[in-house]
């Protein structure tokens, strides 16, 4: 069981971090560094397939999971990400029911999916029972984001479809679908009411849900653990690699 399911599971808040650079180096870093998961991003980055598969490595490697959110909600870009063996998959922009059952399965082998059998990594290279595999349907996280106010307002009938394990909100595209002039902001009523809504429906479905965000101040992560999620992907290497660079230029100019 990878650590991320595992603190679901115990209800145990948990913390990750996104990951943009080709360099597998970075996600072994990271995962030393005591994340419980990796947010390996194929949608926003230029990360390819074989990159994306070594930073799974390295994250098994530094002992912490490896999520990946794929470009989009398609059962193609799903299956060659899921062959790599993957602790969790993150479909973005699920807006419907109908979504969240084409994103599941993909996930699943027939008959409760579509997924067509082929997994190489993620059965160990055919060391691991590949049998077993299907009829468990791989032990991965399957993750919808939740990144717009038709999300919300769908999400009682989205939360019907058997085989999620978790949601994830994303806050710039949902504020974004909210108004124009309420990008990021988190004191605007009505983005905090519609992120109220979803979490509370999460919570009554006992659906474990997080939130994914640029920022990795302490007062914004208060901020989302006190809305009540149950993990946070904050950060990331851009981010971090810039403040270091920032915050090294500020120290020399303090300084000369």
């Amino acid at each position: 069981m990878n650590n991320l399911r595992k603190r679901l599971e115990e209800n145990q808040l948990a913390i990750g971090t996104h990951i943009s650079f080709d360099d597998p180096a970075i996600s072994e870093m990271m995962g030393y560094a005591g994340y419980d998961f990796l947010w390996i991003d194929e949608e926003h980055t230029p990360l390819g397939k074989q990159s994306i598969q070594n930073h799974i490595i390295a994250a098994k490697a530094a002992g912490t999971a490896s999520i990946v959110r794929i470009p989009w909600n398609d059962q193609i870009l799903a299956k060659s990400v899921l062959e790599m063996g993957p602790d969790g998959i993150i479909f973005p922009m699920v807006n419907t029911a109908e979504e969240a059952k084409e994103a599941i399965a993909s996930c699943c082998y027939p008959p409760e999916g579509i997924r067509g059998f082929g997994p190489r990594r993620a059965v160990k290279y055919g060391f691991d029972d590949s049998i077993d595999y299907v009829k468990k349907n791989g032990d991965f996280l399957k993750i919808l984001q939740i990144e717009t106010a038709k999300a919300v307002a769908n999400l009682n009938d989205i939360i019907k479809v058997k085989g999620i394990d978790a949601f994830i909100i994303g806050p710039c595209d949902l504020s974004l679908s909210l108004s124009l002039n309420v990008f990021g902001d988190n004191v605007d009523g009505s983005f905090l009411k519609t992120i109220a809504t979803a979490i509370q429906k999460a919570k009554d479905a006992h659906i474990p849900i997080g939130v994914s965000m640029g920022s990795y101040s302490s007062e914004d992560m208060k901020f989302w653990i006190e809305q009540g999620v149950d993990f946070l992907s904050v950060g990331g290497d851009v981010s971090y690699l810039k403040q270091g660079a920032v915050d090294a230029i500020q120290n020399f100019k303090e300084l000369s």
